[in-house]
This record gives structure tokens, sequence and C-alpha cells, in this order.
């Protein structure tokens, strides 16, 4: 898929990451998303962005490069 929403916390030190296939797709979720977290959680965001991805192949070593179309402003 070709852009994917990438969510990192300190407070789990986990990596989620949701695919999408358009870009009008990934953003209005991510949008609903952040709007949806509580100000603890927005806290602790450390990145929360939608990513073109180089490669929408996602067994591809370069399928994570790519550049942010769309970024929450974490503190």
């Amino acid at each position: 898929m070709r852009f994917i929403l990438i969510s990192e916390s300190d407070l789990n030190y986990d990596i989620d990451a949701k695919e999408f296939e358009t870009e009008r797709e990934a953003v209005t979720y991510a949008e609903g998303m952040w709007a949806s977290m509580s100000a603890h959680d927005k806290k602790h965001s450390t990145a929360f962005y939608v990513l073109e991805s180089v490669n929408p192949d996602v067994d591809a070593e370069d399928h994570f490069d790519g550049n942010p179309v769309w970024e929450a402003k974490c503190e």
C-alpha cells in the first residue's frame, strides 16, 4: 500500500503502522484519530504522521522510506 500512518509513543515504546491505498483516506483517518486522542496520549506521542511510501510493495526493504504528506504536531 502506498500511504502509511505511523504512530509512535513514549508510553509503550511501540511503533504502530496502518496502511491505506489513497492519501485522502490516510489523512482523513489520521486527522480523526489525532482529534479523538486524549491530551495525555498526544503529550506522549513522539511521532504521528502519514508517509507516502517510495515503494508500495509491503515486502520491499524500502517500503517505509518516503516523505510525510501529513503530520500532527507532537509536543
